[in-house]
């Protein structure tokens, strides 16, 4: 009886141990693998569909989404790296392994999503540089040296800047703190100095050539960059634009690139219909439509809508398909005996007459007019007037 009891009792012990490292193990996989170790504002933590406040001493743990509002946010990590944000900056945590006693596995991985963020390895390196990396929507930064910003605005264009080891001396003398490369589709490039820095517009688009900017500090980056680059930044990004522009080869040439509308086609072989409208095309800065005051018709033409549909178009004043000139879409349907004149800024004109008609339409627009007949234009006369 005794040894039922303890055999018992055993299987107690055991389920309790089981259950107790169950219990560990789901403790261990979200444990924090840093800290806010200062803060100042305000901001948040996203993580697995739950939202934080963030707050001196809140631990931070792999997969967060941490974003701040009108605050500032230092992050320390287990390996004494550290993470700052400045105001409206949104990191992601996307991986981080870090075992003290292995250092050669461990591993830390993030993703700038928007604003400015100093990325600043550890100093001991418990974490091998090699499996540091850096990804904006943009570009890709492997770490060889130490500390960088990042400046990443609407658009996912980023600002990459390599930081002195030191600040730099009233004569400017300041070494890096290593090296850093970006990479994307387009190419790469190296930082290897102080306050060197290169901007990546887009993710298929080689990063522009390092420029060292002057008259710098670190208390000057933040996302004052966004709306206004560095003037070197600048000067670098419209010389990489044109020479992208300019640098076309015969390599270049497919016959993609052909324009078959160019081609010597008939003019009557060449159908715009409803379809072919495209409505993104019109030029809004043009004039606006307010409202139509007044559609006059002086006279119909009885003969004229009868024989609708039998004859072809005489045009005046705009052309067949969309003219950007006068902003309407001209479509002739000869089904209909019709013809219609459709013109979209931020209003409607919307206009349908026989094609055999004498047509005149006249837009105007704070002194700009638009004149178009049909025929002699001498039946029918719609004026539109257009503001004030």
């Amino acid at each position: 009886m005794q040894t039922l009891i303890q055999k018992m009792q055993l299987l107690i012990l055991s389920k309790k141990i089981l259950a107790t490292s169950l219990v560990f193990s789901s403790f261990a996989f979200a444990d924090n693998i840093g800290d806010i170790t200062e803060h100042k504002g305000s901001g948040g933590i996203t993580r697995e569909g739950e939202s934080f406040t963030t707050e001196l001493g809140l631990g931070v743990q792999q997969m967060d989404a941490i974003e701040t509002a009108k605050g500032r946010i230092k992050l320390t990590f287990l390996d004494d790296t550290v993470l700052r944000l400045v105001e409206h900056t949104e990191v992601v945590l996307t991986k981080y392994y870090f075992d003290p006693n292995n250092t050669q596995n461990n591993s830390l991985g993030m993703k700038f999503v928007s604003g400015t963020a100093r990325f600043a390895t550890g100093g001991l390196g418990l974490v091998p540089k090699e499996n540091i990396v850096i990804t904006t929507p943009t570009a890709t930064i492997a770490v060889r040296g130490t500390d960088f910003t990042t400046t990443v605005d609407e658009l996912g264009r980023s600002l990459v800047i390599l930081l002195p080891e030191t600040e730099c001396t009233i004569d400017g003398d300041c070494s890096p703190s290593g090296a850093i490369t970006v990479t994307n589709e387009g190419g790469t490039v190296s930082l290897t100095e102080a306050y060197q820095a290169t901007m990546v517009s887009s993710f298929d688009r080689i990063p522009t050539q390092p420029v060292v900017l002057d008259n710098i500090n670190l208390n000057m980056i933040d996302n004052m960059f966004i709306v206004a680059p560095p003037p070197k930044i600048t000067e670098a990004v419209e010389e990489e634009s044109s020479s992208s522009d300019s640098s076309t080869s015969l390599l270049d040439f497919t016959e993609l690139d052909q324009d078959l509308l160019k081609e010597d086609w008939e003019e009557e072989d060449l159908e715009y219909t409803e379809l072919d409208m495209d409505l993104l095309d019109v030029d809004f800065l043009q004039d606006v439509l307010v409202t139509i005051e007044e559609v006059n018709i002086l006279k119909r033409s009885t003969q004229s809508a009868q024989s609708a549909g039998s004859g072809t178009a005489d045009i005046q004043g705009t052309t067949v398909g969309f003219d950007k000139d006068t902003q309407y879409n001209t479509i002739i349907d000869q089904g209909m005996g019709q013809i219609w004149f459709y013109r979209e800024v931020n209003g409607i004109i919307s206009v349908k007459i026989p094609i055999d008609s004498n047509t005149t339409l006249r837009s105007e627009n704070e002194g700009k007019e638009n004149l178009i007949t049909v025929g002699d234009g001498q039946s029918i006369v719609i004026i539109i007037r257009q503001g004030g």
